[in-house]
């Protein structure tokens, strides 16, 4: 888990974790940075929030155009 995390993080895709979630198969849920809620049984779970310089790189769209951002400001 942790590998996919860090890969998912680098190519800037939007990242949630929510250790406590129960869902069924078929459940539609409804995902936000706050909770996810599952609209079957109408129970929300609170996710977990990303540490700040990881949430630096989903913002900048990936590692790559964060490091760039980086590089360009340090000129």
């Amino acid at each position: 888990m942790r590998i996919f995390l860090q890969n998912a993080i680098n190519l800037g895709l939007g990242v949630v974790t929510c250790p406590t979630i129960e869902v069924s198969v078929g459940d539609e849920l409804e995902v936000n940075a706050e909770e996810v809620v599952n609209r079957q049984t109408g129970k929300r779970y609170p996710t977990v929030p990303l540490p700040a310089s990881r949430q630096a790189i989903i913002d900048a769209g990936g590692l790559i155009p964060y490091t760039r951002q980086r590089l360009v400001a340090a000129k």
